[in-house]
């Protein structure tokens, strides 16, 4: 099914793009240079996978900082118990088994940290943090941001703006676009780290009058190369939900 996106998403696609994070859902396609330059990874969003922060760092020794209150070792352990109930499924329970294991050994390590906290309010509490106090917890000019937070991400796009000269590389991943195509133009028009890349999630349904894909994953860059010979979905790219085929993206004139 073909999908279709506005001109301003026209893509300098990068020739160096590797998948990062595992099959399906929860992969992204980034510049090799970008993660060869980048000192820190800050992820906005892990849920119960943090197989894009795990590849990151197999790549690159840098410094994690992963947001996300949602999700604890505390939680993944009483997700376990609770499936302890439907012992009969025991995918589930070995689901969570599995999950709670994999988060305790990858966030033992050295310079890997959870923050338990939300990215995108205004606000500080024991819950929530601005993108702007993310930034404090490094001085490094070179971090790499993954950001996946459901809607949130709007809220601070100008601040990434703000920032852009202590980034790498980032992947990002828009939701409702629909209700946010303004916002978005103006804030590709702004960002000066190039667009190498564009994902439609086909969770996520089209626009009927105008093929328009609700959910995009995009991926900005600062030091790949680029060209201008491509086709979208790139041959790393995979679909978000494996029963369906990925959507063909095609850039409006």
């Amino acid at each position: 099914m073909k999908a279709h996106l506005p001109n301003f998403f026209s893509v300098e696609q990068a020739t160096d793009l590797v998948r990062i994070g595992k099959k399906y859902d929860g992969g992204y396609l980034v510049s090799q240079s970008d993660i060869e330059k980048s000192e820190i990874l800050i992820g906005l969003g892990i849920n119960d996978d943090w197989s894009f922060e795990e590849d990151f760092l197999s790549c690159k020794k840098v410094c994690v900082y992963a947001y996300d209150a949602s999700v604890s070792k505390k939680y993944f352990f009483k997700k376990l118990i609770k499936s302890l109930i439907r012992i009969d499924n025991l995918k589930i329970f070995v689901h969570w088994i599995t999950v709670l294991v994999k988060y305790n050994k990858f966030f033992s390590q050295p310079n890997v940290h959870h923050i338990q906290k939300f990215v995108g309010l205004n606000t500080e509490s024991s819950q929530h943090c601005t993108f702007m106090s993310v930034l404090k917890v490094t001085e490094s000019k070179n971090i790499f941001f993954k950001i996946d937070i459901e809607g949130s991400e709007y809220r601070f796009l100008n601040d990434i703006i703000a920032c852009e000269d202590r980034i790498t590389g980032m992947v990002i991943e828009l939701h409702d676009v629909d209700i946010h195509l303004k916002e978005i133009e103006e804030f590709i028009n702004q960002f000066t780290l190039n667009l190498v890349h564009v994902h439609a999630n086909n969770f996520s349904p089209i626009r009927e009058d105008d093929d328009l894909p609700l959910v995009l994953e995009l991926t900005f860059s600062k030091y790949s190369d680029v060209s201008y010979d491509f086709k979208l979905p790139h041959e790393l790219d995979m679909p978000n939900n494996k029963n369906y085929p990925d959507y063909k993206l095609v850039v409006n004139e």
